[in-house]
């Protein structure tokens, strides 16, 4: 019941972001997204017993989005170079030897890398001329994907598909949702996007595979500390990021795919 209630809550507002807001009002949710994102995996980090720059990383990753808004190639490098720099000089300042010392800024750059930066191509997407239609798109992809592959794989999964990293996972199911996500591309052509059909299926091909990786790869850290989930803000359904692996890595999939489709024209 908690996961019906937030879905009737929580949907109709993402799509009236989507679909009526602007890019500011896009960046808005991102920043909410990214923020809750940031403090479930530094706090992943934290209970396993790895140090970070949890409000460090929060605050630097909440500006890199803003700084790919304003549109400067200038500020996005600026902000991806002072979050190198900034854990170092904290550690100094610090004057802490120990031999977490890498752990702490590891672990601190690799938060804002994969949450924010990654997060951060779904907004690049929404700045295109088609990044509306774009970001129904790839919503749509990876949303039949993952059912596709959940329900085939309690159909007819038989094979592991990766049994030390998820164990619930089977190759049945990773084709399964793969089909799911060609449909959802094909769907989208039919409905509202302007794609010819070989690259509508190519599309929905890469942007499938690349979800499912993203999956896997959150799995990957939630195997290595031993937590189901990666936090509890959404109510039955787990954490922010356990809701956006998948995007996490479709999202640059489809944005450097389609200029590079772009570039080619």
């Amino acid at each position: 019941m908690a996961r019906i209630i937030s879905s009737v809550i929580s949907l109709p507002i993402i799509f009236a972001v989507i679909y009526f807001g602007h890019n500011l009002h896009f960046l808005i949710l991102l920043e909410i997204v990214i923020f809750i994102g940031l403090y479930e995996l530094y706090r992943m980090f934290e209970g396993g017993g790895l140090g970070c720059y949890k409000w460090t990383g929060i605050i630097l990753g909440l500006l890199i989005p803003i700084s790919i808004l304003k549109g400067s190639y200038f500020n996005t490098n600026l902000f991806v170079t002072l979050a190198i720099i900034i854990p170092f000089t904290l550690r100094i300042l610090e004057g802490n030897t120990s031999g977490n010392t890498s752990s702490y800024i590891s672990n601190t750059i690799f938060g804002m890398l994969y949450v924010s930066w990654l997060v951060s191509h779904l907004l690049m997407i929404r700045m295109t001329d088609m990044g509306r239609e774009l970001i129904f798109f790839i919503l749509l992809i990876t949303w039949l994907g993952d059912t596709t592959a959940y329900y085939g794989g309690m159909r007819f999964g038989k094979h592991k598909l990766a049994p030390l990293i998820s164990p619930g996972k089977t190759i049945e199911g990773a084709i399964a949702g793969l089909i799911g996500s060609i449909c959802g591309a094909l769907i989208a052509k039919f409905l509202f996007l302007n794609f010819n059909l070989p690259n509508a299926i190519l599309t929905g091909i890469l942007v499938g595979i690349a979800g499912q990786l993203g999956d896997l790869s959150e799995s990957l850290i939630k195997r290595n500390f031993q937590v189901k989930d990666s936090g509890s803000v959404i109510p039955g359904h787990g954490g922010m990021l356990d809701r956006i692996d998948s995007l996490l890595f479709a999202a640059p999939v489809l944005y450097y795919y389609n200029e590079f489709v772009n570039f080619l024209k």
